[in-house]
Formats: C-alpha cells, structure tokens, sequence
C-alpha cells in the first residue's frame, strides 16, 4: 500500500537526509501550499493515489512548515511533483502534469485491423 506522509518542521532531519541520500534511493515529494486552490486538489488526488496498490512512499511538503525545502530543486511554485528514482530526478511543475502523475491514464490497447472476407480481383 502507497503511503502519504506530511513532513513537519519537526521532521526537518528526515527531509535533509532525504535530499542527502537522492542518487540512492526512491521517493516522491509533493510540494504544496494551504491557501492554493489547486494544492488541495492535488492533495485530494494524491489521497486517493495513496489508497491505491503500490510500494512508493510519498513526503507532503508544506510551503508553510518547511519553505526553505523549496530551494533544494529550485522549486517556485506550487503544487510540484519530484520524482526521485536512484539518483533520476523528474519535476513536475505544470498543473496537468502534477494531475497526471497521481492519475495516470490506462494504456489503450491497439485493435488489430481484420479483413472482412476474401479480396476479390476486379
């Protein structure tokens, strides 16, 4: 199961060896503000994302409790995604990114074009 936990000001040590340990490990943070329309429903989807099947673990990083955390990937606004995959680092800024990333879209299947009876010289 997904986890979804809210780093405070308290836990400012597990955020730096977070950023520490970047090239070695797995995690996703999500940047968020409390006044930004858009931060809630992101924080709703990723809710819902974190209910769903998985392993990934998923740190809430509030612009209010830990605003100096923003300067670590050059983040300026909010909601943003950081994706990080042993030492790949993926950032998400857009609006419809940030959506996609917590819903992401089933692959569609092709369909095999089938040939309705036999051709017929003409």
């Amino acid at each position: 199961m997904r986890v979804l936990k809210s780093l405070t000001a308290k836990d400012e040590k597990v955020l730096n060896s977070l950023l520490k340990n970047k090239k070695s490990s797995s995690y996703t943070l999500l940047y968020y503000s409390d006044w930004d329309k858009w931060s809630n429903k992101v924080i709703k989807e990723a809710e819902a994302w974190a209910s769903k099947e998985g392993d990934e673990v998923c740190y809430l990083i509030s612009s209010w409790e830990l605003p100096h955390a923003f300067a670590a990937f050059s983040i300026s606004s909010a909601p943003t995604v950081v994706e990080v995959i042993n030492g790949d680092i993926k950032v998400y800024v857009e609006y419809p990114r940030v959506h996609s990333f917590f819903n992401p879209r089933p692959k569609k299947k092709k369909k095999k074009k089938v040939r309705k009876g036999p051709r017929i010289p003409a």
